[in-house]
């Protein structure tokens, strides 16, 4: 079993190493890979120091131990800067980013009073737990996952948030979404919930039950999946995104009169019906704004408040509507559904499908068999 552990542990290692050399070339959103990075560097040297503990190793040098027990507390942080500069657009490391790793300096601080200078045999014990641990060190391993997934719940915030913002602003988000950062972050959970479990049955089960190997196991297939995930991710284009969301200010109670939102209303309702710009696979915020006349912040809140849809599903939804025209009409099957989509502005199969079936509950093939 010793072996299976050290060999994952290797590889995984070797992969996050290797990943990490990769995302260090890459030109594209330079600074955010280069953060990503340094946390794969991170993560494979535990992994590495992991392997050297599953095989006894570690008891040459056992003062690295101090680094193995306290690398987790920089997975947080590392990965929700990540997300800050993906989503937001950041170009620069500003340092007042480097206070999220206090938490990490502090621990060492500690380590230097507690740890470092303790005997081999204390040190030891930290891994292969012959004595019981005294209660500081305890703590401090037990405040680990507690402290990973606090920073795992703001990276979730700052997706969401930035997701939201697309949908305010463009009509296809297929382009812009972020696949890749979401996958990151359903593995980030997976990871943490094992790391918070593992952890608890330790406390109930004590010394007798070790819950490193499995949370190192699952950290080497976390790195194992980041690195296939990374490998099909195409770059995100930060630069017109976040271009795009600047001129596209969100809705924020602009004042707008009563009466003069029911006037752009049914001036936008028109544009719609009668110059069908959904149709623009491409169409934004910005772009609708122009053609009713009004500034984006404006034209946001008639939607938010008025229509009480975002951008995103207001235009999907006259694209739907559109694509169940197209199909009650084509009565001689002239064109197939997906054609169809692309017609009525949608950008991709999964966005014309997933909006689809949101906003009639069934899907193209089903609304044609019903019309038949």
């Amino acid at each position: 079993m010793n072996t299976f552990f050290t060999y994952a542990f290797i590889i995984g290692s070797a992969q996050g190493f290797l990943l990490a050399f990769f995302l260090f070339r890459k030109k594209e959103n330079k600074i955010a890979n280069r953060i990503l990075a340094v946390t794969m560097i991170i993560f494979s040297m535990d992994l590495f120091l992991n392997s050297l503990a599953v095989t006894g190793e570690i008891k040459k040098a056992p003062y690295l131990i101090g680094l193995m027990q306290t690398f987790p507390y920089l997975y947080g942080p590392s990965l929700y800067l990540y997300v800050v500069f993906i989503t937001r657009g950041i170009k620069n490391f500003n340092k007042n980013y480097l206070l999220h790793f206090l938490p990490f300096i502090f621990v060492q601080i500690y380590a230097f009073f507690f740890f470092y200078f303790e005997s081999e045999s204390y040190q030891l014990n930290l891994v292969y737990i012959e004595n019981q641990l005294p209660w500081h060190v305890l703590l401090v391993s037990y405040l680990t996952p507690i402290y990973g997934a606090l920073y795992l719940g703001f990276s979730i915030y700052e997706v969401y948030k930035f997701n939201k913002e697309l949908k305010g602003t463009f009509s296809s988000i297929d382009r812009h979404n972020l696949s890749w950062i979401n996958y990151l972050m359903i593995g980030s959970v997976i990871l943490w919930i094992t790391a918070i479990s593992l952890t608890l049955i330790q406390i109930f089960f004590g010394k007798e039950f070790k819950p490193e190997l499995g949370s190192y196991l699952a950290i080497s297939i976390f790195i194992y999946s980041i690195a296939y995930k990374s490998l099909q991710q195409p770059e995100l284009k930060n630069e017109i995104i976040h271009h795009e969301l600047e001129k596209s200010e969100p809705y924020k109670k602009s004042g707008l009169k009563e009466e003069e939102a029911n006037q752009y209303l049914k001036k936008l309702l028109n544009i719609m019906d009668e110059q069908k710009p959904f149709k623009n696979e491409k169409l934004s915020l910005l772009d609708l704004a122009e053609l009713v006349g009004i500034s984006t912040h404006n034209l946001s809140e008639i939607i938010n408040t008025k229509i009480e849809q975002n951008f995103y599903d207001f235009i999907n939804s006259y694209r739907v509507e559109e694509v169940k025209k197209l199909i009650t009409e084509d009565k001689n099957d002239k064109y197939n559904l997906l054609a169809h989509g692309f017609e009525a502005g949608f950008s991709s199969k999964s966005a014309y499908y997933s909006a689809f079936k949101k906003f009639t509950g069934m899907t193209p093939a089903q609304f044609k068999i019903n019309k038949t």
